[in-house]
């Protein structure tokens, strides 16, 4: 067989789309469009006859949004990556769009209109404020609302002559920005002793004025949880509301959360309930109370895949990325089917990161939330609320808000899983599961590593746990370490014992896997490959593997070939390599002949790693590899 006919495209799994922002849009006239906005395109639905039409983003821009506008005079406003784009509902049709920020990784994070038509909106991870004339569509950068907070996901145009902005995630605020002489003021809530992490949200009340919310530390709850104050916000001044009062004037113009948001909704009494594009359908709530289904007709792309695995039962399993979407693949039968998105409870929007196998059950952690799930592999799927439920949710921990990685205990009856906290925070968590007793206790960062989050794990022939650690907090708080390390977790006695800093410098230790003579193989997040040796301490080996691509989550697996020898395979974004653990030197195996973003399974004698959204496989050669340990 030649070199390039060892890979294989399987297809895409998932075909469906995540729904992002959704704005009702009204002409002069009173006539009446909503548009979602998703990856790459604009669908536009006439409510009251089901017509949709679909429109790709200018210029080919393949981006996600992450917020939408409609403005009085019928247009919407959105932003993907680093463009700004203005579409035309009712003549469907793109008549603006720019990158007034192209150092900024998002614009259009959110929006507001003034009484005269100026539209502004906000940038990550800049945070800044940009204003946009309604005739010109010219640009202006006014100001950066904060120097350290990197979202401002809420925005109103008072009319006082202030824009105000919630700003957050590590110290929840409102910026105040002055359009008169460039005042900028930075308020928070009343009687605060101490930084409230979270984020502050501003709307536009009905009266022209602006209503702040600010989380405040709840005295009688548990520490982290907090309840919200309102305020009146009036020329860069906040006052208090009494505390049982929601101001009753305040035109919620946006309903949901996140990025999951309508702006506006329809007229004569009807109402926006639901507008899932993964279920092709909107829901609509008459004025009667009885509900209308409009079927959501659009070409979907196909959804990017997420790190996979292999079952106990011999399948891969895997989810897509935004929607999440469960999927199998059958390597016998050569049988790719979408499971769908209501099988993983809470699923929504993210993914399943993280795997492992424990006996019978395939215990999977997903983003957003860490809701942590097991799939009972000898029984058959079940996506009804009844106790048949499979797979299960058994519990969910905003300390692996985001998580990254999971292992199982040799001893039959655990699985550990860790990864990076929830929004502001520093410091990921680390969970112990007792999978069949469906018990666990969590870590706290300062038990693990202080400051700094479970990336990668492995176990040792002592039942002891290795752990990688990074000092990335991807929401939105500054990093509080310098460099990411090794640790040792004594199993018996339930505590760290030991801490390495095998490569000085690194931000992150990204994956790792232990060999059968307890040597730590791993890569950071530099690509950078080492071997470490816990009992002595001491780096055995290092290698920059960068000439082969960028790391991919979850690129390291080990195998065992037919005469019985350990090999590592990893996989990077542009190559496959192994590491024999007699030679402990990594080689390469083949270059890909397109991009990897996700990894790594071994079925049936072939490699599994995920392209964008579309399934490959890489076939080993006889000799090379039999089992997947």
């Amino acid at each position: 067989m030649r070199h390039d006919e060892r890979f294989v495209c399987l297809g895409s799994p998932v075909h469906a789309d995540e729904t992002r922002s959704a704005a009702v849009c009204r002409a002069p006239s009173g006539e009446e469009r909503l548009v979602i906005t998703a990856r790459g395109y604009v669908l536009i639905v006439d409510a009251g006859s089901g017509h949709c039409t679909q429109l790709a983003f200018p210029e080919g821009h393949l981006d996600y949004p992450f917020a939408c506008m409609s403005s009085e005079s019928g247009l919407l406003y959105t932003g993907a990556g680093q463009k700004i784009m203005v579409l035309d509902p009712f003549q469907e049709r793109f008549i603006y769009w720019a990158e007034p920020a192209p150092e900024e990784e998002i614009v259009g994070f959110s929006f507001a209109e003034d009484a005269a038509g100026h539209v502004y909106f906000t940038t990550y991870p800049g945070c800044e404020l940009f204003r946009m004339d309604p005739v010109s569509m010219a640009c202006t950068r006014l100001t950066r609302l904060h120097t350290r907070q990197k979202y401002a996901m809420s925005l109103a145009a008072g009319k006082d002559g202030w824009v105000y902005a919630g700003i957050g995630t590590a110290e929840a605020g409102v910026a105040a920005y002055c359009l008169a002489d460039g005042t900028l003021l930075h308020l928070q809530g009343e009687g605060l002793m101490e930084t409230v992490r979270g984020s502050g949200q501003v709307r536009l009340g009905s009266d022209g004025h602006v209503y702040a919310s600010l989380p405040t530390l709840g005295e009688s709850e548990p520490e982290g949880t907090c309840t919200a104050n309102w305020f009146r916000l009036q020329d860069g001044k906040a006052a208090a509301l009494a505390a049982e009062n929601t101001p009753p004037d305040v035109a919620f113009v946006y309903k949901g959360t996140g990025y999951y948001k309508l702006h506006r909704d329809l007229s004569g009494g009807r109402s926006v309930t639901g507008y899932q594009l993964a279920d092709g359908e909107l829901v609509i709530r008459e004025p009667d109370g009885s509900q209308t289904v409009v079927p959501l007709a659009y070409q979907g792309n196909g959804a990017a895949l997420s790190p996979m695995t292999g079952g106990p039962d011999g399948m891969l399993y895997g989810t897509s990325n935004h929607p999440l979407h469960l999927y199998r693949y059958d390597p016998q039968r050569q049988d790719l089917v979408n499971l769908g998105g209501k099988l993983v409870e809470n699923g929504g929007g993210g993914n399943i990161c993280a795997y492992a196998v424990q006996g019978p059950y395939l215990v999977g952690a997903a983003y957003a939330g860490g809701f942590v799930h097991r799939l009972d592999t000898r029984m058959p799927l079940e996506s009804g609320s009844s106790s048949g439920r499979n797979p299960v949710l058994l519990l969910a921990d905003e300390r692996i808000h985001r998580p990254r990685c999971a292992v199982a205990h040799p001893g039959g009856e655990h699985v550990l899983i860790g990864g990076f906290p929830g929004y502001g925070a520093v410091g990921g968590g680390l969970v112990e599961l007792n999978v069949h007793q469906e018990t666990w206790t969590v870590y706290e960062d300062h038990d693990i590593v202080p400051n700094q989050s479970t990336l990668c794990l492995g176990t040792l022939s002592s039942g002891d746990v290795i752990g990688g650690s990074s000092i990335e907090t991807p929401g939105g708080a500054d990093p509080a370490a310098e460099e990411a390390v090794l640790y040792r977790l004594d199993w018996r006695q339930r505590r760290v014992s030991e801490r390495w800093t095998p490569v000085p410098g690194a931000r992150e230790i990204s994956l790792l896997l232990v060999d059968a003579y307890d040597r730590v193989h791993a890569l950071t997040a530099d690509s950078v490959y080492f071997i470490f040796d816990p009992s002595r301490g001491i780096v055995l080996y290092q290698q920059d593997l960068s000439e082969w691509g960028g790391i991919v989550r979850q690129g390291l697996i080990l195998i065992q070939d037919r005469q019985g020898q350990e090999q590592i395979i990893g996989l990077l974004s542009r190559g496959i390599f192994k590491v024999q653990t007699d030679t402990l030197k990594p080689q390469l195996l083949s270059l890909l002949p397109v991009e990897a973003t996700s990894g790594l399974a071994f079925l049936e004698g072939r490699l599994y790693f995920g392209c964008g959204s579309e399934l490959w496989s890489y076939f080993m050669e006889e000799g090379d590899c039999s089992d997947e340990l």
